[in-house]
């Protein structure tokens, strides 16, 4: 399973279980690494995530392992944390923004030892 994240300059992933900034970039690339894949999403961030056209979105279970047929893992943070001992990649986009968050970026350290990390640079939407 790969996982695929975007942080900002202060570690926040996420405000009120949504992004805490607009970076269009940052969506293409989701949109083209997720693009016809099984996504696993936790729970909250389930509520407030768009549709995902083209894509088969399975809600984490709280008391349960899902592997199967998962192609990525794409937050909250409770569930990077879960399942990190099973990323065989994981994909981080940097965006440049300082907004204040209410959620931090996960603890990893059981992350996959052989796990291949990617990441990539994006600059916040000017508004």
């Amino acid at each position: 399973m790969k996982a695929i994240i975007a942080v900002n300059e202060l570690d926040y992933i996420g405000l009120n279980d949504s992004l805490p900034w607009r970076c269009s970039e940052d969506l293409k690339h989701f949109k083209r690494m997720t693009e016809g894949c099984t996504l696993l999403v936790g729970h909250n961030t389930s509520q407030k995530m768009p549709p995902l056209p083209g894509r088969t979105v399975i809600v984490d279970e709280r008391d349960v392992i899902i592997t199967d047929g998962i192609d990525w893992c794409i937050g909250g943070k409770k569930t990077y944390e879960k399942y990190a001992h099973l990323f065989t990649e994981l994909h981080i986009s940097r965006i440049s923004n300082s907004s204040e968050g209410d959620t931090f970026y996960p603890d990893l350290s059981t992350l996959n030892t052989e796990c291949l990390v990617f990441e990539y640079s994006f600059n916040e939407n000017v508004k």
